[in-house]
């Protein structure tokens, strides 16, 4: 679940960073990018989300009954990236004025 979501994630921010030569979405036009947003990059970040979430609860459950420690941090690093992204953006689009 980890890789899948860092994957979901790195898929997502590479399409909507080459969403004009791709898709031929033009950067500020409405209606295709609201679409865009709407329809693609929203879902695959909050499953991506869900996923990272979902991993972290489960390393945090089973922490004294797994044994390796780089499995533990492996797994909460592959998953953290799209949790950091989640809040920095809420944070961000609280400031916006």
């Amino acid at each position: 679940m980890a890789l899948t979501s860092i994957l979901l994630l790195t898929i997502a921010l590479f399409i909507n960073y080459f969403r004009e030569p791709l898709l031929g979405i033009k950067e500020g036009y409405a209606p295709h990018n609201f679409s865009f947003n709407f329809m693609f990059f929203l879902p695959s970040i909050l499953i991506s989300l869900g996923l990272g979430i979902a991993v972290i609860g489960r390393t945090i459950k089973h922490w004294t009954k797994w044994n390796n420690l780089n499995k533990k941090i492996l797994l909460i690093g592959l998953s953290s990236p799209v949790i950091i992204l989640f809040i920095y953006q809420t944070i961000r689009l609280q400031t916006i004025d």
